[in-house]
């Protein structure tokens, strides 16, 4: 079922062969993309829709780390795509050699390892690079920003700002934590589908480093690491995001790019002031404020912040989370669901986000891979897909909730120990081992 877009009377035509399924999936992002791969390698059509312009518009992105779900993620994608991952890999060299990593968690005061997070198999890999490999052989439709859907006896249609429409018979909202998707399905209730702000502020910052300074660095971990500071509750996580033999920097290879996140607590009394300090406005203030929090830290953890070029722009990100329930939200007779942050938004204090977007994609396909595929021979306005496809979808969103929900909790409260430093123990979800959790 294609789909031709008209720019002009805002109207839309969908032709093609009427028997078979067509998803439309909204959300160009990691989770988005690789459930298009996964519909591509099952001969399932499909259609990609992002209300970004280009691939390029939100700026590089940040690392990934892809651990108790690594099997399922390679299980979905085509062997081509498999087989180029490894270019997407942050630390090329040590992947090759074999270096798993140790995600140490230090004492920011005295520099002592405090906590090892149990060791598993995993990849550390970029998230830029990723989605530029994910991206091979998809004909993205950019620029399309979701806005409602409606629906008919067997199909659904998906309406965007521009005026242009698609019809379908499956939507699958995959566009990320504040989702128009997700939004729509609560439009009756929009306060049940918004998500809860929690109270702590981020910055984090991308900066490139001569080696002298990175090998310090990667001395502790080829990978990532994290810390916190007992005295003033500060929450820090380095990674590297390229090594000298992976980037693009011809004027000054000799160099790392390294991912710096400093976090706080949002309450009276952070650094003895009166009032929650909020994140500054303009970028030297930012600056500014990170370098302050560092003060007094052991080395090379000190140093590695001091030394951000004054014209470095941190990103501030608003900490947040949705808690998926059971039968919270219409999925019109099976026509409509949710993945990935849209379904279940988490914080980043577990790096578990990615691992349960991948393990969403590969339940969807499991509980609705049998319809989809049996019901291509027969007419769908003769069939009994749209039942079927029901079943399928409350099947699927009924595990993916028993398992998310209680990742969004897990995760919470990880956030939450990183920055009051006498709560984390060795049972704090923030330094414990990553593993699939689902409820009882």
């Amino acid at each position: 079922m294609d789909n031709i877009f008209s720019r002009t009377n805002g109207a839309s035509i969908s032709s093609g062969d009427s028997r078979k399924h067509h998803v439309l999936i909204i959300g160009a992002g990691i989770t988005g993309l690789i459930l298009a791969q996964a519909l591509k390698k099952h001969g399932i059509e499909f259609t990609v829709f992002e209300r970004d312009p280009t691939s390029s518009t939100r700026g590089r992105g940040w690392g990934l780390t892809i651990h108790w779900s690594l099997d399922t993620f390679t299980s979905l994608l085509p062997q081509h795509i498999v087989d180029k991952l490894p270019e997407t890999y942050v630390n090329q060299e040590a992947s090759k050699r074999g270096e798993n990593g140790n995600f140490l968690f230090f004492d920011l005061r005295s520099g002592e390892a405090r906590w090892k997070v149990p060791p598993s198999k995993r990849i550390r890999v970029s998230r830029e690079k990723l989605r530029a490999l994910l991206l091979e052989g998809l004909d993205v439709q950019w620029f399309k920003s979701f806005t409602a859907v409606t629906t008919s006896t067997t199909a659904i249609t998906a309406h965007f700002a521009d005026s242009t429409t698609a019809t379908g018979t499956l939507v699958i909202g995959a566009d990320g934590s504040r989702s128009r998707v997700r939004s729509t399905l609560f439009s009756h209730t929009p306060d049940l589908g918004r998500n809860k702000q929690l109270p702590i502020r981020l910055l984090g910052a991308t900066v490139v480093y001569p080696s002298n300074l990175a090998l310090k660095l990667r001395a502790l971990d080829p990978f990532f690491f994290q810390g916190g500071d007992p005295q003033s509750n500060t929450f820090m996580y380095f990674s590297f995001l390229d090594t000298p033999s992976n980037n693009a920097r011809s004027e000054n290879s000799d160099t790392y790019e390294l991912q710096i996140i400093l976090s706080w607590p949002y309450r009276k009394g952070y650094m003895g002031r009166e009032e929650p300090l909020d994140v500054p406005a303009m970028g030297k203030e930012k600056v500014a404020l990170m370098k302050k929090m560092a003060e007094g830290w052991a080395e090379p953890f000190q140093e590695m912040v001091m030394n951000m070029p004054e014209d470095t722009d941190p990103k501030a990100i608003v900490l947040e989370d949705f808690l998926p329930k059971e039968r919270m939200w219409d999925n019109m007779e099976g026509r409509i669901t949710l993945i990935g942050d849209a379904a279940h938004a988490m914080t980043m204090y577990r790096g578990e986000g990615a691992n349960h977007g991948i393990t969403d994609i590969s339940l969807l396909l499991d509980k609705t891979l049998p319809t989809i595929q049996t019901s291509s021979a027969t007419s769908l306005q003769e069939s009994a897909t749209p039942i079927a496809l029901q079943d399928a979808v409350n099947a699927y969103e009924q595990e993916m909730i028993q398992r998310g929900a209680p990742a969004v909790l897990t995760s919470r409260r990880a956030c939450l120990d990183a920055h009051d430093y006498e709560r984390i123990t060795d049972q704090s979800p923030l330094v414990s081992r990553r593993v699939m959790v689902t409820k009882e």
